[in-house]
């Protein structure tokens, strides 16, 4: 029973298990933390598309969620501006301008996401988080940072924009900008460099939380929202109405569900490498379909008291690890934290200027743009920088949802590219190391006269059966007086229907030239197909066709 909790419950087990001495970086990290979610909250609300009380239920409540199912030990749960993009660029066309249909569709998006993290989670489908390679998800979360730039530029400089996408918004913008607002302008502007220099002179400071009250007492001491600058507005204090499960038509259902996959699979893929990372920094390992599970219930909470699907934030997450955080006490403190400003300190933020709530977004999209990411690939691997790119132009072009699917799609095209052409090799024997390798790698490596000993460095499947029979080829026209070509196996772990079929063409134009075709090191559990291709002329013995090792079939060679 034990046993069972402990894999159901992993962060109830660590705060069952609490160490006192925890407990004063607990405290610190938990205040420091919900003194940023709660703004950022907040702030994320309006990416969302929704009023920011609910930024701040989908800041609280997933925190408790996740304290109890979450593995990680430093993770913070709760609004991301991928998400939050993600989560307006679904929804919006549906709800048709209607605001009490968005909020519903909003849920129901919500809790699918939640039911779909579950389901993964059962199923141990943690791999999916495979499914966009790091230079995919850097040029995605690119395109979001700079979507997310532009469209709070029309709040920093008081103007009006009502295009919709990335180009028509910034053509609007410069069209629109010789009516900025001067106070409005000022005011972000300013927030936007105090926000720069706390980060570089003081990292630990809460500086969304500081930035937020210094535009509050600002609008109260200057009386500027009668000057124009805009702010949020009342904020009701207290607990969400009851919740009430949204009805939705089948077409509106089926649109939500995929719209919550494409959800998870960028959310999870954001989420998990912050958790890893982080795990990593404090030694420790987090299970990536128990993450699955923490997820979806972190999705579920915030579902049933109204608020916005959620992920690994990076940045509470980096808050809560520099302030010593050692456990799932951070969240459950934080939660309590912000719960206290809900129920009793809501009326100030109903002074918040939007121009600093637009200054908090566009700062944290800021850091989403990973440049650093781009120069390395660009030293590394000039495909997958061309791929980064494409990704942020698709997603800047046809918007988020799209841009999801496109990046999935960028990542299996370079899955398939590498893998249709894997490395190869003429082995020859080295002397000093008494056995083959590729003759590329080793000068001194001697070939022996009338052999062909190719190795093929990848399972050979469908994709790259044409690529493995022409390069074997290709290799044995290289060759003077070639009796014997011998297939070293050793990387070979799958092969398919067509592979086997190449070999069998490949043994054809083999027979036909007089040059025998072996194999040497093979896998148990490829035997079956390798021993297919020669089916068309079984021996006697039922084994002539292979040999244990490449010394063996050298020696069998020699024999005659």
């Amino acid at each position: 029973m034990a046993s069972i909790i402990s894999k159901i419950f992993p962060g109830l087990v660590t705060l069952l298990h609490y160490k006192p001495s925890w407990l004063k970086g607990d405290v610190a990290a938990g205040l420091s933390v919900a003194a940023v979610a709660l703004p950022v909250g907040i702030a994320y609300a309006d990416l969302a598309g929704v009023p920011a009380v609910f930024g701040m239920y989908s800041a609280i409540f997933p925190l408790f969620a996740y304290a109890l199912f979450g593995s990680s030990r430093q993770l913070m749960t709760g609004p991301d501006a991928a998400t939050c993009i993600i989560v307006a660029a679904s929804l919006g066309h549906l709800a048709a301008g209607d605001p009490i249909k968005y909020q519903m569709l909003m849920v129901a998006l919500t809790l699918c996401t939640g039911i779909v993290y579950v389901i993964a989670g059962v199923f141990r489908l943690g791999f999916i988080a495979n499914f966009l390679s790091l230079p995919i998800l850097t040029g995605f979360l690119n395109g979001i940072a700079l979507i997310i730039i532009v469209g709070q530029l029309k709040k920093l400089f008081g103007v009006e924009v009502d295009a919709s996408g990335f180009f028509p918004e910034l053509y609007q913008f410069f069209q629109q900008l010789e009516h900025s607002h001067l106070p409005t302008l000022l005011m972000g502007a300013g927030l936007i460099l105090c926000l720069f220099m706390f980060k570089k002179v003081a990292p630990k400071l809460p500086s969304a939380l500081i930035v937020v009250i210094l535009g509050i007492a600002l609008v109260q001491s200057l009386n500027l929202d009668q000057q124009g600058i805009h702010i949020l507005g009342a904020v009701p204090a207290g607990m969400p109405s009851l919740f009430s499960f949204p009805e939705l038509a089948f077409n509106e259902f089926k649109q939500i569900l995929g719209d919550a996959m494409a959800l998870t699979l960028v959310s999870f893929t954001s989420g998990i490498l912050t958790a890893k990372s982080f795990a990593q920094r404090n030694n420790y390992e987090v299970d990536a379909n128990q993450e699955l599970i923490g997820f979806g219930a972190c999705n579920l909470a915030s579902g049933m008291i109204q608020g916005f699907p959620v992920t690994g934030a990076d940045s509470r997450t980096a808050v809560n690890n520099a302030m010593g955080g050692k456990s799932q006490m951070v969240g459950v403190i934080a939660g309590i934290v912000m719960l206290f400003v809900l129920f009793f300190l809501t009326e100030p933020l109903a002074f918040v200027p939007i121009s600093a709530l637009a200054a908090v977004i566009m700062v944290s999209a800021m850091g989403l743009f990973d440049i650093s990411a781009l120069k390395e690939l660009y030293k590394m691997n000039r495909a997958e920088f061309a791929m980064s790119v494409l990704t942020t132009l698709g997603v800047l072009v046809f918007g988020a949802l799209p841009g999801v699917i496109m990046a999935v799609l960028l990542s299996l095209i370079l899955l398939l590219a590498v893998a249709s052409k894997p490395t190869s090799g003429v082995l020859g024997f080295v002397e000093s190391l008494k056995s083959y390798h590729n003759i590329e790698d080793f000068h001194d490596a001697q070939v022996t006269p009338g052999i062909l000993i190719y190795r093929f460095e990848s399972n050979i499947l469908f994709f790259n059966a044409d690529y493995f029979k022409q390069d074997l080829l290709t290799k044995m026209k290289q060759q003077d007086e070639l009796k014997w070509v011998i297939l070293d196996a050793s990387p070979i772990n799958i092969v398919d229907t067509t592979a086997t079929n190449k070999v069998r063409e490949i043994k054809a134009i083999l027979e036909e030239q007089g040059v025998h075709l072996f194999i040497t090191h093979q896998k148990r559990n490829v035997q079956r197909f390798f021993e297919d291709a020669w089916v068309s002329d079984r021996r006697t013995d039922q084994n002539s066709y292979k040999y244990p090792t490449i010394k063996q079939a050298i020696k069998a060679f020699s024999k005659g």
